[in-house]
């Protein structure tokens, strides 16, 4: 299923050893190589590690209840998460991230996104385009395949213009009407009758 990133906010992570909520979701940690969410920020009163991280690989199950795992065991100190280092240090967020067509024209900046819950993989981002665009365009939806790069800086995307070349080998096809050549025949018929 996809959602918004607000569905993945402020929810709890419950233990299946105890039975009880553990912590809750407070920020995503995002591997911009792949634009996918490798491993939550969580927070709580019963956590003795702070910031305590979530990696998704030991998220048992996403449901209507919150983040399921194993024990709190699995709430780790970024020390200790090797593998996850070099992605923590990128410091990536996709809010607020300028939004730029292959051409260099901006498109504006990322105000939401879209999750699949199966495979956290960002799916869509909607991004807001620049305030003069906004009279004419309230939000752009871009789907992953349209991605051809990401930066500290800016998302570089598919221009969503067609290219001149193209255009100029299409051409209409062109339609005859029938009933036009038709009527002056049947009108020839209608006074012979008469």
């Amino acid at each position: 299923m996809l959602f918004f990133k607000e569905r993945f906010w402020h929810v709890p992570v419950m233990s299946l050893q105890t039975g009880t909520k553990i912590a809750e979701t407070s920020d995503f940690i995002i591997d911009p190589r792949q634009l996918k969410i490798v491993a939550f920020y969580c927070e709580g009163p019963q956590l003795d590690i702070r910031p305590a991280i979530l990696n998704i690989s030991d998220i048992r199950e996403i449901s209507s209840l919150g983040v399921i795992v194993d024990s709190s065991d699995v709430l780790m100190s970024p020390d200790d998460l090797v593998r996850l280092k070099e992605i923590i240090s990128y410091n990536f967020q996709l809010d607020d991230k300028k939004v730029v067509d292959e051409n260099g024209r901006k498109l504006g900046t990322v105000v939401n996104f879209t999750i699949d819950s199966d495979s956290l993989f960002i799916v869509k981002l909607q991004v807001q385009p620049k305030l003069f665009a906004a009279f004419q365009q309230t939000e752009l939806t871009v789907d992953r395949s349209q991605i051809i790069q990401v930066t500290d800086k800016e998302i570089i995307v598919q221009s969503p213009t067609v290219k001149d070349k193209v255009k100029q080998n299409v051409s209409a096809p062109v339609l005859e009407n029938p009933f036009k050549t038709a009527q002056p025949e049947s009108i020839d018929l209608i006074r012979n009758q008469k």
